[in-house]
């Protein structure tokens, strides 16, 4: 039971690293031919990036609450499939509970990811660039 644990926490770390890093490195393609405002993109380019890291939420903190929180419902309904079906609660629970943070953290980072750059594009676009992406 301790060595699940263990690798549902090194999983929800290496998820959430892998996640932030994009965060930092992902930028919206800008076409600059006519643009006025060309000369503004690197310092447009990094203010976006903070307001939308702000506006999305930070991927590791997403992620990990999300795990957390299908880890608990998994574990539940795990505990409870497993008590039906006579395959032990405890173990049951286990499973779910394992299942469900993955599945949780996962889909946590994409929609925190997608939300990122959105805004990204979004304030890119408000500043006046012809934003591609």
């Amino acid at each position: 039971m301790t060595q699940r644990l263990l690798a549902l926490s090194v999983g929800i770390a290496l998820l959430s690293g892998c996640a932030t890093t994009s965060q930092t490195q992902w930028t919206p393609t800008v076409d600059t031919y006519g643009n006025s405002r060309a000369q503004y993109l690197s310092r447009d380019s990094e203010e976006c990036r903070s307001l939308a890291m702000r506006a999305s939420g930070s991927i590791g903190e997403q992620t990990t609450h999300g795990a957390v929180s299908s880890g608990l419902l998994g574990a539940a309904g795990g505990a409870a499939i497993g008590g039906i079906l006579g395959g032990g609660v405890g173990r049951g629970a286990a499973l779910g509970g394992v299942t469900g943070a993955m599945a949780g953290g996962v889909s946590s980072s994409a929609q925190t990811e997608a939300e990122f750059q959105r805004a990204f594009r979004n304030c890119m676009r408000q500043r006046g660039h012809n934003v591609i992406n």
